[in-house]
């Protein structure tokens, strides 16, 4: 092994100091070296630069050069701590795990532990270390595991009448991390922010606000959704940031203004969680068995103050209104009616509310079960039922919904389930039309003058017989299969037509007389 140098020692000791050495780092590296992991980051980095400049002093190269691979490569520590894991009695920590299960291409069950325990308050959320002052924690959410804080939160300052821009610049070879975000695209790197406040907070950005990475805008939603605190996303950077040149600064800056209190921006790399499988963690996962929802309706049933009737259950998703693949419901809600797993998932990625979609009461992840019921329905109908109706002791059937078929017609009016048929009734000089309003504009023109003109009137009449009914069938064709309607003849009326015969004066000529000759009529 060669000697140490003093270039190695002070370029060691700088990384150390660095703001890339997050407290999850230097307690591993703690743990490898046989130190105590305990003490806040100071006292963590001193104990580590003591033991550099003793190795340093005592000349012993295997032991220095060890401990440097170890602070320039966080993911040999697994390895190289193993014998002294007794030492420096940590064997039993579940927060001082090395980070082997964040490593590129991680299984899907190891992803929905994580989630479980995220969720949970344990697990993954003690993996990283929060740094810098104030301790900033964020809420947390089954769509990512935080898995690195890049540096300590940066604050943005009241601005109540100005525009103001915090900058946080971010090299790759400051964090490990960002080596393998260039590799695992379950990495990304994404900009949290929250107001000033206490406890686990959730992620708000100032109202009028914009970030950019290198100059470049990037394009998210900052406000969420209108009066539902928490719907806010964490922005997502990873592809505006330069990771493949170690050395490159890349600069991250947040412009703001009207602001009246403080916010604190911070910078994490998290592990993302699909939600497809988020989805197979749901399947797996609780369930609302069927026989707890049939007791549950048969205990209703029989309860004298309430009065059961038979209802009809949707088989369509009342987010998607498509046909519900997975069914499943919060286990605080009372109603049977259920919704899509994937449907709800992907809603509450983009804006999370966590409401159910029919009571609206909360509905977050952890509470999510699938209703056997219901899926038992789902399995038990093709895909082109749309619902059934469920009677008062659970059991189920197709609801068909037929229109009632009437032939009986009164009054000559037409039954609505005739909707091709209009019925008229001619009574004297008028004609009565009985069909739906929506044929009446066509019907009231050309064929009731058609029909007027062409019947034969009877004024006189008296009769107190039931009047003849004609029906016109609209769907016939008519120029084919009848012969056309005669259009009555043109008479000539003496007292108002001027171009009559009887209008005219005395003819110039008249009839010869008959000849003598001519035979006389037949009598």
């Amino acid at each position: 092994m060669a000697s140490i140098t003093q270039y190695d020692v002070e370029a060691t000791i700088r990384k150390v100091k660095g703001t890339g050495m997050v407290n999850k780092i230097l307690q591993l590296i703690c743990v490898g070296e046989g130190l105590t992991k305990y003490g806040v980051k100071a006292e963590l980095q001193q104990k580590i630069i003591d033991s550099i400049q003793r190795h340093a002093k005592n000349g012993d190269a295997n032991k220095f050069y060890r401990l440097k691979a170890m602070i320039d490569d966080p993911n040999s520590i697994e390895e190289s701590a193993t014998p002294f894991r007794a030492m420096a009695g940590s064997s039993s920590s579940p927060s001082v795990n090395p980070p082997a299960t964040t490593s590129s291409g991680p299984s899907k069950s190891n992803n929905l532990s994580a989630v479980a325990a995220h969720n949970q308050g344990g697990g993954p959320a003690a993996t990283y270390r929060i740094i810098g002052h104030p301790r900033i924690e964020f809420k947390s959410s089954p769509y990512y595991v935080i898995e690195e804080q890049l540096g300590g939160p940066t604050q943005c300052d009241i601005m109540t009448h100005h525009r103001h821009t915090v900058k946080v610049p971010l090299r790759p070879i400051d964090y490990p991390i960002l080596t393998r975000v260039q590799t695992d695209s379950n990495l990304k790197v994404m900009v949290f922010c929250a107001a000033e406040g206490g406890g686990r907070q959730d992620i708000a950005f100032p109202h009028q606000s914009e970030i950019k990475v290198n100059g470049g805008e990037v394009k998210a939603n900052l406000r969420g959704l209108k009066n539902k605190p928490g719907s806010t996303r964490p922005v997502d950077i990873t592809k505006e940031l330069r990771l493949n040149i170690p050395a490159y600064s890349n600069n991250v800056e947040m412009t703001y203004a009207l602001t009246s209190k403080k916010f604190y921006l911070v910078l994490y790399v998290v592990r993302s969680i699909p939600v497809t499988d988020l989805v197979k963690k749901l399947e797996n996962g609780k369930r609302i068995t069927e026989k707890s929802v049939v007791d549950d309706m048969l205990n209703k049933a029989r309860d004298a103050d309430i009065v059961t009737t038979a209802s009809v259950l949707s088989l369509k998703c009342p987010l998607s209104t498509l046909r519900i693949s997975l069914p499943v419901r919060s286990i605080a809600c009372r109603h049977n009616q259920c919704f899509d797993a994937t449907s709800y998932l992907q809603l509450q990625e983009q804006g999370p509310t966590w409401l159910c979609p029919t009571c609206n009461n909360p509905a977050p992840f952890d509470s999510l079960a699938v209703d056997e019921y219901v899926n038992s329905i789902l399995k038990g109908t093709s895909r082109s039922v749309d619902q059934v109706t469920i009677q008062p002791n659970a059991k189920w059937e197709l609801n068909n919904r037929k229109e009632p078929a009437s032939n009986s017609r009164s009054n000559g009016v037409a039954s609505d389930s005739d909707d091709d048929i209009v019925e008229i009734t001619k009574s004297g000089n008028s004609v009565r039309m009985g069909a739906p309003s929506a044929y009446k504009p066509a019907l009231g023109g050309p064929s009731q003058s058609r029909e007027s003109s062409g019947t034969p009137k009877n004024p006189g009449s008296t009769s107190s017989k039931r009047p003849i009914s004609a029906v016109i069938d609209l769907t016939s064709s008519g120029d084919e299969d009848e012969e056309p309607i005669r259009a009555p003849k043109r008479q000539f009326n003496a007292s108002t037509n001027t171009n009559s015969f009887s209008s005219l004066p005395n003819p110039p000529f008249s009839l010869p007389a008959r000849p003598p000759n001519a035979f006389p009529p037949r009598t």
